[in-house]
């Protein structure tokens, strides 16, 4: 069980790795993705924006000409407060300077963005333009020129369709999360697959386990069973001739002798038809008959009368062991033991078993059905093995966990008795 549960988590392990890597992968080309569309987008914005500047220069039929062949929707140039100055095409009136400014006063350049709103992709440049001003008010140089020129920044804008930029983000979004879902899918499947594979070769061994114990059981308590009989006969014989000094031993024997004759009787109840001969029986009958054999008070309520459908000899063996285990975890101490029954949805009958004795570690809750598992020095292990077995027989389950404040809850469940079982 060790070797398999490191074997667990090695895989495991490796699997989680294995979708972590896959994601950062996708993840990593997503991005660069992105990024490419980024740096396309302000090529194609700059190839343009000289295309048509350069046009511009010549007149403005070209560059209306050029426009149109770049797919540019307007063209303007922009005073450094971001008032228009001269367009061609559509534009806006006015730039929000403030955007492409920095906290150190520096000046954005060459920068282009998509507009949602518009689905343009909108390019700015700033540049500084020499303007020749009036020269009225000036005093000119010898040559009749002006000491230094005089310039100041403007802002020039062009717009183009993004239609095209926008459908390649969108293509590239789209693959990355339905890339992503693969991925997620192909974890979950392989990591189920596993996981019931693991299962199935737990349960195939667990029933290899069960068939070789099954066949070494019968036949060590049939070849038990005769010796067992032959100590039983000589047991009382020699309860007739000896003396009353030695009976005392001779009871000691006896008891051994039927507590082995119970154990090789509880085997062949395990490997015989579990499901028995099934009959109607009332629970408020049934537990109030049982509860008398207990020599410790045992609390029982029920939300209202109910039947199970279910072999009597096999109801009695499935809640006389498991009142037996309620009542002796309590170590001497006064058994405070109750049995409630109520039902649930779908037609089934909960019968849960609760005591305050010493409880059950988690590390045996796995095993506590496993047979000859037992935690008792006394005990055999093949009580509640057996239960297991009659309950599952009847369509029913059988569970155990810790109570809150000490102590262990068993709860059946068991389908209610609504109409009798066809005869097969």
């Amino acid at each position: 069980m060790i070797g398999d549960g490191r074997e667990g988590v090695f895989v495991i392990s490796s699997l989680v790795f294995g979708f972590l890597l896959l994601l950062g992968l996708l993840v990593f080309l997503t991005t660069a993705l992105y990024e490419r569309e980024e740096l396309r987008l302000q090529n194609e914005a700059e190839r343009a924006f000289n295309s048509v500047f350069l046009a511009l220069q010549d007149s403005n039929s070209k560059a209306l000409r050029t426009m149109a062949e770049e797919n540019v929707g307007g063209v303007g140039i922009y005073s450094s407060m971001g008032r228009k100055v001269m367009s061609l095409g559509k534009v806006p009136t006015t730039i929000p300077v403030e955007l492409f400014t920095t906290r150190d006063g520096f000046v954005r350049t060459g920068r282009a963005t998509y507009n949602k709103e518009t689905q343009m992709v909108e390019y700015i440049r700033f540049s500084r333009l020499t303007i020749l001003l009036d020269t009225g008010q000036l005093t000119l140089t010898e040559r009749g020129l002006l000491p230094a020129p005089i310039d100041f920044p403007d802002l020039l804008y062009l717009s183009l369709d993004g239609s095209a930029y926008h459908h390649r983000l969108m293509v590239i979004v789209a693959l990355g999360f339905f890339s992503g879902i693969v991925i997620i899918g192909l974890f979950v499947a392989v990591l189920t697959i596993y996981l019931k594979n693991r299962s199935y070769r737990q349960t195939l061994a667990k029933q290899e386990s069960l068939v070789n114990l099954g066949q070494a059981a019968r036949t060590l308590a049939h070849e038990i069973k005769n010796p067992l009989s032959a100590v039983t006969i000589q047991v009382a014989l020699l309860k007739k001739t000896l003396s009353e000094e030695h009976k005392e031993d001779l009871q000691v024997i006896e008891g051994e002798v039927n507590r082995l004759t119970q154990l090789t009787n509880k085997i062949s109840d395990f490997l015989r038809n579990p499901l028995g001969q099934p009959e109607v029986i009332d629970l408020d009958e049934f537990f109030e008959m049982l509860i008398k054999a207990f020599d410790v008070p045992i609390a029982y309520t029920s939300e209202r009368p109910l039947s199970i459908l279910i072999d009597p000899d096999r109801m009695r063996s499935i809640f006389e062991n498991i009142l037996k285990n309620a009542v002796e975890s309590n170590e001497g101490e006064d058994a405070r033991v109750e049995v409630a029954v109520s039902t649930g949805k779908k037609h089934v009958i909960h019968i849960t078993v609760k005591d305050r004795g010493v409880g059950i570690r988690k590390s045996e809750m796995k095993k506590i059905f496993d047979p000859f598992y037992t935690t008792k020095i006394q005990g055999s292990g093949i009580g509640l093995s057996i239960s297991q077995q009659f309950v599952r027989a009847r369509g029913g389950s059988i569970s155990l966990r810790g109570r809150e404040g000490g102590g262990t809850i068993v709860e059946v469940i068991l389908p209610e008795a609504i109409r009798p079982l066809r005869k097969q």
